[in-house]
């Protein structure tokens, strides 16, 4: 399949979900990422704000505040199709994409994040990654030194998915079912 077909298919199989299923999936993955001991003694960790019925990191992000962390979220630039890294306030407004982030602009030093939990549309067991195909992660992949985590039910993660170049492997993937590792 090409990356096209890929993110047609993850896509609609997402959107059939029901919110039951999707909430009873995401308390797998949540309880699992809380669990890992890079997630459990890091400062900093990136997270993204979900939507588009993508696992829910609602409960992830009160994790890490309620444990004196500092947690991160991507702000979506769609002029140059970049993230920028941002530190979570108390207010969300809707932003690019309809995407929640912070109201509030208080930019992280890259440097400092030491876990970055990415969505995806579809993954592979060799920890490839296929997002929404405008390269927003990629570009800050491409930057980010810390563990990268990515984060998806477990009928996202492929045998094997197209990679290109430019393409950043994920550390670890996590699925309702185990902890992808060993690639």
């Amino acid at each position: 399949m090409t990356k096209s077909e890929i993110r047609d298919k993850m896509k609609a199989m997402r959107r059939a979900l029901s919110k039951d299923d999707a909430a009873l999936l995401s308390r797998s993955i949540t309880e699992k990422v809380c669990s890992l001991p890079c997630f459990v003694n890091a400062g900093t960790v990136m997270t993204y704000v979900s939507a588009f019925k993508e696992p829910d990191t609602a409960a992830i992000i009160e994790n890490i505040l309620s444990n004196n962390k500092k947690c991160v979220v991507p702000v979506s630039n769609t002029d140059t199709h970049t993230i920028t890294p941002v530190y979570i306030t108390d207010t969300l407004v809707k932003g690019a994409y309809g995407i929640m982030e912070p109201d509030v602009i208080n930019e992280a030093d890259i440097s400092g994040i030491d876990i970055a939990l990415i969505p995806g549309i579809a993954f592979d067991t060799r920890g490839n990654r296929t997002g929404f195909g405008m390269g927003y992660y990629d570009r800050f992949l491409s930057r980010f030194k810390g563990l990268k985590i990515g984060i998806c039910y477990d009928f996202q993660l492929l045998p094997s998915i197209p990679a290109d170049e430019h393409d950043i492997k994920m550390d670890l993937i996590i699925t309702e079912k185990r902890i992808y590792d060993d690639f």
